[in-house]
């Protein structure tokens, strides 16, 4: 299971290599990258580029920057054009950093310490070299804000190894890192010279999406009426000092576990009034030429499938995931739901104009909406047009073969344009498409399993990916399956 979020060519050049450090900090915010991985990713990408313009022979005319997911997390890869540099694994997995540190070398061995997990391929389409990115479990990040330095050494000590910390000595740092930057907690000291924390803790909550953020005061004014201030101010915790590490890490952990609770429980609420009045899809088509089997785990998932008839007689089958669980999930697709059904009111519209339409309604959006799609295209004779926008490959069955659609351009919305070239086949008898949400399989598909479903029915072939690794899927999972019955008029 793979699924392209991000896909950009370039010309090889100097300043294309700027130009990709760039696009990873102007889409990381969309595509949920953290200042950490971003920073990775510009090194990574910039030191490799670099070195194919520097030696490999003769230098490649393009390359091609991907990003996206796979079963074993998050990769990167970087595919050219070029001639195969035969020595760039040798090199990779032998690279360590020269002693003394000089600048010649260095490349390599950079690359390999930041993205140890590689993989180099040659093909006659090119090379490709592709790195899994450690999903390790994120530490919970705390912001600090304090006037005095040597009160945020000592709160740095005492947290450095259970959190990831972000520090400031002035509150308006700290506002200004906020409106771009994601916090769990916010420890800040009461009395500051340029702004108090309850007017700093006032000014974060304006901040939409701060709104709930926890905060804790720290204070060594012991008097009843700050104490009292603090408390009106719906603080999570007060604490005097002197403060000891063992009670500081326990009132961190109690404040972030009961926050934890309460969004918890304020989801279960919303959720329970959500499905009440979601928009119900269509999931019947019109069409006696196709067979379409819908199977959807949980209905009122982040994911969404309608079809529609065209005004040339022909159906649109659509399969959209917005990304994440949850409430928020399902509430953006009921949204984008009900957006894509207004479009399909124009009856004049095409695939590739409703899929350029969509584009530009994202691109355009203040907000990073992060929706993934696939336009099922259904024309007369068994002609089909694929289009992938950030959907897990589907797969495409036939007696003879069972192979994944790898054709797919990257997440609606990231870019003013999209490649509207879709993936096109005619399906005969016996043949079968099978479009997927990434719930139904959490890891690659086997070659022993692909090839058995060469021996079904388009309808068993459903059955069975229905049922494809069932009790480790997610609970949200969608799977619709298409075939070509024929003529029947």
């Amino acid at each position: 299971m793979e699924q392209v979020l991000l896909q950009r060519r370039f010309e090889l050049t100097y300043s294309a290599v700027r130009s990709i450090r760039a696009l990873f900090a102007d889409k990381a915010a969309a595509l949920g990258i953290e200042a950490t991985r971003l920073q990775q990713l510009q090194l990574v990408c910039s030191e490799y580029c670099t070195n194919l313009l520097k030696h490999s022979v003769p230098t490649a005319e393009s390359v091609t920057i991907s990003y996206g997911k796979s079963h074993q997390g998050y990769y990167l890869a970087i595919h050219d054009d070029g001639q195969p540099w035969k020595q760039l694994k040798t090199a990779l997995s032998s690279a360590v950093f020269p002693s003394p540190l000089s600048e010649s070398g260095m490349g390599l061995a950079i690359i390999k310490a930041t993205f140890p997990d590689f993989a180099y391929q040659t093909t006659i389409n090119g090379n490709q070299l592709r790195f899994h990115l450690s999903d390790k479990k994120q530490k919970q990040h705390l912001l600090i804000v304090d006037d005095s330095q040597s009160q945020l050494k000592l709160l740095a000590h005492f947290l450095e190894d259970n959190y990831q910390l972000t520090i400031f000595s002035q509150a308006t740092e700290a506002i200004d890192w906020l409106a771009h930057n994601h916090c769990d907690l916010v420890l800040t000291d009461f009395h500051m010279p340029t702004m108090s924390g309850i007017v700093f803790r006032d000014r974060v909550k304006q901040q939409r999406r701060h709104a709930t953020l926890p905060f804790v005061f720290i204070s060594g004014d012991t008097l009843a009426d700050s104490i009292e201030l603090a408390g009106q101010s719906a603080i999570d915790d007060y604490l005097l000092k002197p403060i000891n590490k063992p009670h500081l890490l326990g009132v961190i952990q109690r404040v972030l576990e009961r926050h934890l609770h309460l969004t918890t429980q304020y989801q279960l609420q919303f959720e329970q009034q959500l499905a009440l009045c979601l928009p119900l899809a269509n999931n019947q088509t019109e069409d006696p030429h196709w067979q379409v089997d819908i199977s959807q785990q949980a209905e009122n998932s982040g994911d969404f499938v309608m079809q529609h008839s065209l005004a040339d007689g022909t159906t649109l089958v659509i399969l959209g995931d917005h990304m994440g669980h949850g409430a928020i999930a399902k509430a953006n697709g009921a949204v984008w739901l009900g957006y894509i059904s207004g479009l399909l009111e124009n009856k004049g519209i095409t695939p590739a104009e409703l899929y350029q339409r969509l584009n530009t309604k994202l691109y355009l959006s203040p907000s990073h909406h992060l929706l993934c799609l696939i336009l099922i295209h259904l024309q007369k004779g068994g002609k089909t047009a694929c289009f992938n926008a950030g959907m897990p490959t589907p797969l495409f069955c036939s007696q003879q073969q069972s192979t994944e659609i790898e054709h797919a351009s990257g997440l609606l919305g990231l870019f003013d344009e999209i490649d509207r070239e879709p993936w096109q086949n005619t399906l005969t008898s016996g043949a079968s498409i099978h479009c997927y949400s990434d719930g139904l399989a959490e890891s690659d598909w086997e070659k022993k399993a692909l090839n058995q479903l060469t021996e079904l029915t388009p309808k068993q072939r459903h059955h069975k990916l229905w049922q494809y690794n069932a009790p480790m899927t997610a609970d949200d999972k969608t799977l619709v399956s298409i075939s070509y019955i024929g003529n029947h008029d």
